[in-house]
C-alpha cells in the first residue's frame, strides 16, 4: 500500500497545473461527447468500436498476430462507417457546438421562451373553453423532485397537443398535476399537498385549487389551475390564489416564468 501511495505522490509531483488542466479539459470533452450521443444509434456503434480497441490491445500483448491483424484492419473501417452512416448526427453535433450547446446545457434565445409560453397558453385556453380541469406547475428555484416521484416521469418536449392529451378526461394521467421543469414537461399525474389553512380557501373551490395553493405555500412554484365547473383560470403563487386571469395576463406570466428560471440555470443565452 505504501509503495502505491509513494507512486501516486511521485506522479502528482511531476504533473504541472497546465498538465492537470489539459487532462481535465480532455476528460470533460469526452464526458460531454458521451452525454451528447447517449440514446442515439451512434452510441452502440461507438461501444462496439471501443470493445474492438480493447481487444486489439489485449491480442497484441498476447501475440495473437492473426486476430490482431484482423482487428487493426476492422477499426479504420468502423470509424469510416461511423462518419458515413451517422452523417446527420455529426452535422447536428457540429451545429450544436457552434450554438454553444455542446459545452453546457441547451442554450436557446428568449424567443424560445415566447414559443414555449405560446404552447402552454394554447393548452390552457383550450381547457378553459372546453371546461377541462387542469393543474400545471412551473418549478422555479425550489426543486419539486419529491412531487415528481409520486407521478409519472415524462421528460417530454412541451407542446399544446401533449398537454391536451394528458388532461383529457378519463385518460390515465388526467388526475393530478403536470410539472414543468426548465423547458420540459418533467412529470404528469403528480399529487400535491392541499392548502394548510382550509378556512381561508373559498368553499366552492375544489381539490385542484387547494392543491395549487398548497404547493405554492411550501415552494416558490408558479401554478395555473383551470376549473372543471366554470372554465375559470387561476394562478397560485406564494400561497395566494388569483382568479379570473385573462389570456394576455397568462401569457405574460408563463413567459416570465420560463425566462426567469432558465436564465437562473443558464439555459437561455443573451440575445
Amino acid at each position: 500500500m505504501q509503495q502505491i501511495l509513494d507512486l501516486i505522490i511521485a506522479i502528482a509531483r511531476d504533473i504541472s497545473f497546465v498538465d492537470f488542466f489539459d487532462i481535465m479539459l480532455v476528460s470533460y470533452g469526452i464526458y460531454r461527447a458521451l452525454l451528447f450521443i447517449e440514446g442515439t444509434r451512434a452510441y452502440n456503434l461507438l461501444k462496439g468500436l471501443g470493445i474492438i480497441l480493447v481487444l486489439l490491445v489485449v491480442t497484441k500483448d498476447l501475440d495473437f498476430n492473426t486476430v490482431s491483424w484482423a482487428l487493426s484492419n476492422a477499426l479504420p473501417t468502423g470509424f469510416l462507417a461511423l462518419v458515413v452512416i451517422f452523417q446527420p448526427e455529426l452535422r447536428r453535433a457540429l451545429e450544436d457546438i457552434g450554438k454553444g450547446r455542446f459545452l453546457g446545457e441547451q442554450v436557446t434565445s428568449e424567443d424560445s421562451a415566447e414559443e414555449l409560453a405560446e404552447e402552454v397558453c394554447k393548452a390552457i385556453e383550450n381547457f378553459s373553453k372546453k371546461r377541462i380541469g387542469a393543474l400545471i406547475v412551473f418549478e422555479q428555484e425550489i426543486g419539486l423532485k419529491d412531487f415528481m416521484e409520486n407521478g409519472v416521469m415524462m421528460r417530454s418536449k412541451i407542446s399544446a397537443e401533449l398537454l391536451n392529451t394528458i388532461f383529457m378526461p378519463f385518460t390515465p394521467l388526467h388526475d393530478g398535476a403536470v410539472i414543468i421543469k426548465g423547458q420540459m414537461i418533467e412529470a404528469a399525474a403528480c399529487f400535491l399537498p392541499s392548502a394548510s389553512n382550509h378556512n381561508e380557501v373559498a368553499k366552492e373551490l375544489g381539490s385542484r385549487h387547494r392543491a395549487a395553493i398548497g404547493v405554492s405555500e411550501i415552494t416558490d412554484a408558479l401554478v395555473f389551475v383551470v376549473s372543471e365547473e366554470t372554465g375559470q383560470i387561476s394562478k397560485a403563487k406564494g400561497g395566494k390564489l388569483t382568479r379570473g386571469l385573462t389570456p394576455d395576463r397568462i401569457k405574460k406570466l408563463v413567459a416570465a416564468a420560463f425566462t426567469r428560471v432558465n436564465r437562473a440555470r443558464g439555459l437561455f443565452g443573451k440575445k
